[in-house]
């Protein structure tokens, strides 16, 4: 099965090397899903944001964010 190629860092614009960035500085790294989101600029950003607004403390509360996780874990067959 082929996989989605990511946009590498030496192929990225000044916009998504900003996103990597941020991303990089807040999750240590930059993850294979924001290079795949990366092929359409307006996607990435738009997922940055609502990744970055997600996150704060107390915008969702934290047992809903657990249940979404049990959710969507569930919605994929995810074994554990």
């Amino acid at each position: 099965m082929n996989r989605t190629a990511g946009v590498q860092d030496q192929e990225a614009g000044i916009r998504i090397r900003v996103i990597f960035w941020m991303t990089k500085r807040r999750l240590g790294r930059v993850p294979l899903s924001a290079r795949i989101q990366a092929r359409d600029p307006k996607l990435l950003a738009a997922a940055a944001r609502m990744s970055v607004h997600i996150a704060r403390p107390g915008a969702v509360p934290l047992k809903l964010k657990e249940l979404a996780q049990l959710k969507v874990a569930a919605m994929v067959g995810c074994p554990f």
